[in-house]
């Protein structure tokens, strides 16, 4: 269970990511966040702001939930 959740649903770029980057900024290592979002370009945005900051992805959308995205600060 994520600690902490933003639902960006209907959204767009770049507003899910910078939702996600605030969250970021003021949560502790390790903490969790949960990103809805069905903005296509959060495929995308949210990969590789995770792979660029270091933030291990460990949920992307799939057919049992199409829109979100589990993000655990580095």
């Amino acid at each position: 269970m994520p600690n902490y959740q933003i639902d960006a649903r209907t959204l767009r770029c770049p507003e899910p990511l910078m939702l996600l980057k605030a969250k970021m900024r003021t949560i502790a290592s390790g903490d969790t966040v949960e990103l809805l979002s069905d903005d296509p370009v959060s495929q995308r945005d949210v990969p590789a702001y995770c792979k660029f900051l270091g933030h291990h992805l460990l949920e992307s959308p799939s057919p049992e939930h199409p829109y979100r995205y589990i993000v655990q600060k580095k």
